[in-house]
């Protein structure tokens, strides 16, 4: 059964890595209407801070692993965290042999709908719980359900290789995804109205993305479109992988999703952050908060005010936030965290 768990772990990994090789899917929704804070991602460093993107490994303590663990873990989450949960899980069964580790990938609405009916020990979400999430729980419980950052991340703007394009602005993104336009940009149909020119000017603008429940459209609906709704030509994909295979074969496409997802048969677009000039969702980016679609993983658990977690979730996450677990985060794609968000994380685990 052990066996069985272990090559269930790596075919989910081997999936998302497949980056540019399957054909893409041709689902399509609708628009969500769950409401993502713009201000959710924050992590400032500054510059020569010990703490900065370069000197994690150092300053993170590294795991101690615990003597008798045993038990099961459940996770039900969406699929960019759950990615991340995959690769950190097959480490952990290295450590426990004794703990089994149960990790289902779904649409991101499914999971806090199974924490708050104790169907799963923890959630992974790449976006934070919406006020509406966080009401049920707390009405059902009396207290709201504990979310933790556990990895950085950045949803990036892909285009096929050889799309010239030098740099976006989130208006010009509204006015290419949005059929509401609320950012004040009339609209824009073909690659010819972001300047590119020669064979590309009439060339009309295909779109990838995900679907309503996924929390990288819920976010890019919130910080790019204002809250608006997508337009209904928007070609929605199963997953991130499937987007950026989508865009890696239509030289007209446009396309976002994860940083994690990126491959050699596509280009991740400039974005024109806040002081107008255009950055890369590069770590350092990110972290310094330069890259305007910047945001947080987390996992979210069920646990009492002033009851520290325990058992085989709590042992996950202590490895998780821990040089060792962030060393994974790091090798996997994703961006470790800052020490003091670890420190945090670390508090409210224990608190």
């Amino acid at each position: 059964m052990m066996r069985l768990y272990a090559m269930m772990v790596f075919a989910l990994i081997s999936t998302v890595m497949m980056g540019c090789s399957s054909p893409p899917g041709n689902d399509r929704r609708g628009a969500s209407s769950t409401v993502i804070s713009t201000t959710d991602f924050a992590v400032p460093a500054a510059e020569g801070d010990p703490n900065g993107p370069h000197a994690i490994s150092e300053v993170l303590s590294p795991y101690e692993p615990v003597v008798g663990l045993t038990g099961k873990i459940t996770s039900i989450g969406d699929s960019t965290t759950t990615n991340l949960v995959a690769r950190i899980a097959a480490e952990f069964r290295r450590m426990y042999p004794d703990v089994t580790l149960q990790v289902t990938s779904s649409p991101i609405n499914i999971g806090p709908a199974a924490l708050l009916d104790t169907r799963v020990d923890f959630v992974p979400m790449s976006r934070p719980l919406a006020p509406e999430e966080i009401q049920e729980f707390a009405a059902k419980y009396g207290y709201p359900p504990t979310e933790i950052k556990v990895a950085a991340d950045a949803l990036a703007v892909y285009v096929e290789k050889g799309n010239p394009v030098s740099g976006l602005s989130l208006e010009q993104l509204d006015a290419i995804f949005s059929q509401t336009q609320r950012r004040g940009l009339s609209s824009i149909e073909t690659w010819g109205q972001v300047g590119l020119t020669a064979e590309w000017a009439e060339r009309r603008i295909t779109l990838y993305g995900y679907g309503p429940y996924d929390g990288a459209h819920q976010i890019f609906q919130q910080r790019v479109l204002n809250g608006g709704v997508f337009r209904l030509s928007l070609r929605v994909e199963g997953g991130g992988s499937s987007i950026v295979q989508g865009v890696a074969s239509d030289p007209g496409a446009i396309g976002f999703a994860s940083v994690f997802f990126t491959c050699k048969r596509v280009r991740i677009v400039p974005l024109a952050g806040a002081d107008g000039q255009f950055y890369t969702p590069t770590e350092e980016n990110v972290r310094r908060q330069k890259y305007p679609l910047g945001r947080f993983l987390y996992i979210c658990v069920n646990k009492p005010p002033r009851q520290p977690l325990s058992g085989p979730v709590a042992e996950y996450l202590r490895f998780l936030l821990s040089r060792d677990g962030q060393q994974i985060v790091a090798a996997g794609g994703n961006i470790p965290l800052d020490a003091a968000t670890v420190e945090l994380g670390r508090r409210a685990l224990a608190e």
